[in-house]
């Protein structure tokens, strides 16, 4: 090393210091360096030397008027490649001779504040502008160390070469048969590109050792952890041995260093806004070079991300950045996938992300963004177990598939929503009187809503729709457009043609034929298990505490109407009695007399139930000359209505005549049945079924409201408020106890309604025996002929109430039955071959 300096004997070590620096340095860089530092230390200006490969400079130049001699001190500045020696030496300048005499310093120039300027200034080109230099972030993967080492750290650097590590380490044992000196001070160097060790003597002679190529692994220990290579092995120190764990993944993979060391950062040091800071400029830094997308992405999001938290302040911010990414970025969803993986993101904050996200669920991007959902998706429905909660996020994901369209998907999930949807048959007896059934109000609207998702997107993937048009039907018979569809299916075109006719007519015509009076006999939990609305089969006792209250009741005296009447017998009317043998004789009942009802009874059909029970048949509907005259099938189905509250000991609560009879003798019927009312409590389990499907109705608006689609529904809403079912509120108790009554009553009526159709096989004649049998069909009869059936029962009042919406209810009820497959199971059982 000497060498580099001829005219000097000088062996002082202190004398001479090396600073670092790129092959691509320009050693007269330094001259400008030291003008600026001794301009302010001593005001006086340097005069530079150019010698071979560098230059001379006096400084600390002494001249007294009593001497003959000038002193200074003599730098000299050698560059050998990545290399600038400096020299010191005192020199004596004799003036009379001008002969110079050169000694050794007694200073190191190490410990000189010019030296150290000079590698402060170095340093600041050296720099990688990323972190390790001033590490001001204070992370611990940055251990102390000199200036000398720093520098001879900092020039080893390429282009875009980052430093991300300096550790310390000891005890350094090497494999191979070169030899090290011993007593070194070693640091474990990671950066972007590479792996390897400096290791300084007690000369100062810095040392590299590569290590990027070679396979590392980690033996934790007590203490100190062993790290050991293909050519060495090393033990960390005390107080550093996790972070070498940490940052394990980092140094066994190349190529991404920055990204997973921002990772590290984002998962592990995510307090200080430093620390997030820095993360993004490592993700920034790797976009360059590799995943551009993904980088970007997590560049953009994770200062917003602190503690990986997502807090409302930021949430703007959030949107802006997905508005950003999410139109050009197709595997959008796919690399947010990853970060959250990457990262750890919490699953509460996972959730946010897709909320916030909701409003990029439309079809020009939603491809870009499902992936995420799937994710997540897959996630939730492992651990969430609140039906509601499922519910939604299950729906907001079926909408998302769709409009990705991921038709098959999204089509699965529906189903299983189907599926998984509460019993809300209870909403088909709880329309409000401004409900329009006829439009596809009210009623079962969950499952209206999802089936109509499916049917959208059976028709995009051409599949048999049929099923689908048949449920959809079912729910929603008296909807013109629904049965309109039913009709092109050929499985279901008959009974469609039929609702239809009904529907339109304006005078039911119905086969005055004569009829099977044979049937097979069935027992009566089976028919009342397929007859009554499925939320009725889980209330525990309710038919029993009604039964009891029905026997409390004392119903009109019919006795001195029958003591004049004539009766219904196999002479007169032999079909209709053969008719009425047979129904009783398969719902396996006592046969009941029946009557001929004259007068106030001229017009109605009664069943009685008592010791014998009884049957008045209204005379008119025996007229041919009447306007009320119904075909035998018609009327059997009337008479079987009657013959079904017999069957199951209810027709004191639901006869029209119970009603009437209760207002001719002076007293209010409600008020009376109010005060002994005993089975509010038993029906209040099935009315705290409302509040669930609210609750389901509420999720399902707020979903469309996101999607923005029309909301509907709401009178089921308006419905529970009257009930004060309010679900999220402290109370669910039923408020209106005749309103109890009121539902008690469309359940017996549909019931029977059910069990008539069954025997009389035939939906006309049933719908025109419902409507002749009304109270007031004499006052509609002309308007029924005029405008047909449909605008009859579309009348409302000036409170734009539905003034015939029992009879619409119940019609909608027969039909729907008519549709379904219960009613053909039951009537192949009831019906011989």
């Amino acid at each position: 090393m000497l060498n580099f300096f001829k005219d000097s004997k000088n062996t002082n070590k202190k004398a001479i210091a090396k600073l670092y620096v790129t092959p691509s340095f320009s050693i007269y860089k330094l001259q400008v360096e030291l003008r600026t530092f001794y301009k302010k230390v001593s005001q006086n200006e340097l005069t530079f030397k150019k010698i071979t490969n560098g230059f001379t400079v006096d400084v600390n130049i002494e001249h007294t008027a009593k001497s003959e001699n000038i002193t200074a001190t003599r730098l000299q500045f050698i560059q050998n490649q990545t290399i600038v020696y400096v020299l010191a030496e005192f020199i004596e300048i004799d003036l009379s001779s001008y002969q110079e005499t050169k000694k050794e310093v007694n200073f190191s120039v190490k410990k000189q504040a010019f030296f150290k300027h000079l590698q402060e200034h170095l340093l600041t080109l050296q720099n990688d502008d990323l972190y390790a230099l001033k590490n001001t972030e204070q992370l611990p993967f940055i251990t102390s160390a000199d200036l000398e080492t720093q520098n001879f750290i900092f020039h080893q650097l390429q282009e875009k070469e980052y430093i991300l590590s300096v550790l310390g380490v000891s005890e350094v044992i090497f494999k191979t048969a070169e030899s090290y000196p011993k007593n070194a001070v070693w640091y474990f160097v990671l950066t972007s590109d590479r792996v390897f060790l400096i290791g300084k003597d007690t000369e100062s002679n810095v040392l590299l050792v590569p290590i990027s190529a070679e396979t590392l692994s980690i033996q934790e220990k007590t203490g100190k952890d062993l790290v050991t290579t293909d050519s060495l092995s090393f033990y960390t120190e005390f107080m550093n041995d996790s972070l070498y764990v940490e940052i394990l993944p980092v140094i066994t993979t190349k190529g991404n260093r920055l990204s997973l060391f921002g990772d590290l950062l984002a998962k592990k040091y995510n307090k200080k806004t430093e620390h997030i800071n820095l993360a993004s400029r490592l993700f920034y830094l790797q976009s360059t070079t590799v995943d551009l997308l993904l980088n970007e992405l997590k560049a953009d999001l994770i200062p917003q991300l602190k503690r990986l938290k997502i807090i409302p302040e930021k949430e703007k911010i959030l949107l802006e950045i997905f508005a950003k990414h999410i139109p050009t970025h197709e595997i959008f969803g796919t690399n947010l996938t990853s970060i959250v993986n990457d990262w750890q993101l919490p699953f509460t904050e996972q959730q946010q992300l897709l909320t916030i996200l909701q409003v990029f669920q439309k079809k020009e991007i939603a491809q870009h963004t499902i992936a995420f959902h799937d994710a997540v998706y897959k996630s939730f429905i492992e651990v969430e177990k609140n039906a509601e909660i499922v519910f939604e996020f299950s729906l907001n994901y079926a909408m998302h598939l769709n409009s990705a369209e991921r038709f098959l998907d999204a089509i699965s999930v529906y189903r299983m929503i189907y599926k998984s949807l509460p019993d809300d048959s209870i909403t088909d007896l709880l329309p409000a009187k401004t409900t329009n059934i006829l439009k596809g109000e009210g009623g079962r609207q969950l499952k209206v809503k999802i089936l109509e998702a499916i049917l959208q997107i059976q028709q995009k993937l051409q599949e048999d729709v049929s099923e689908t048009v048949h449920q959809l039907a079912k729910l929603q018979p008296l909807v013109q457009t629904r049965i309109e569809v039913l009709t092109t299916h050929k499985n279901y075109q008959r009974k469609a043609e039929i609702i239809k006719e009904i529907i339109h007519s304006n005078v039911l015509k119905v086969d005055d034929l004569v009829h099977t009076s044979v049937y097979k006999p069935i027992e009566k939990t089976v028919v009342l298990e397929n007859v009554i609305p499925s939320c009725f089969k889980e209330a525990t006792g309710f038919f029993d505490s009604l039964n009891n209250f029905i026997a409390a009741i004392n119903p009109p005296d019919h006795e001195a109407v029958i003591s004049f009447s004539d009766q219904l017998n196999t002479a007169n009317y032999p079909e209709i009695s053969a008719r009425i043998t047979a129904i009783c004789t398969a719902l396996q009942m006592d046969i009941p007399k029946c009557y001929i009802g004259r007068g106030k009874y001229a017009n109605a059909v009664i069943g009685v139930e008592g010791k014998p029970s009884f049957v008045i048949i209204g005379v008119d509907f025996l007229n041919r000359e009447s306007i009320r005259y119904l075909e035998t099938n018609a009327l059997l189905f009337l008479i079987t209505i009657e013959l079904s509250h017999i069957y199951f000991k209810h027709s004191k609560i639901t006869s029209t005549d119970v009603w009437r009879g209760a207002a001719d003798k002076g007293f209010n019927l409600v008020n009376m049945l109010l005060t002994v009312l005993p089975f509010a409590g038993n029906i209040g389990t099935i009315f705290g079924n409302v509040a669930n499907v609210e609750k389901y109705v509420n999720i399902l608006k707020r979903v469309e409201q996101v999607a923005n689609v029309a909301e509907k529904g709401k009178e089921i809403k308006e419905v529970s408020e009257k009930f004060n079912l309010n679900p999220f509120g402290k109370k669910t108790v039923i408020a209106d106890s005749s309103q109890n009554l009121l539902i008690t009553s469309r359940l017996m009526e549909i019931v029977a309604d059910k069990v008539a159709l069954l025997f009389c096989d035939d939906l006309k004649a049933a719908a025109k025996g419902l409507l002749v049998g009304t109270t007031f069909y004499e006052e509609y009869h002309s308007y029924i002929t005029e405008r047909g059936l449909q605008a009859f029962l579309a009348q409302t009042n000036t409170q734009n109430e539905f003034i015939h919406q029992e009879l619409i209810i119940r019609l909608k009820s027969m039909c729907t039955f008519y549709l379904s497959d219960t009613f053909e199971t039951l009537k192949q059982q009831i019906h011989s071959p």
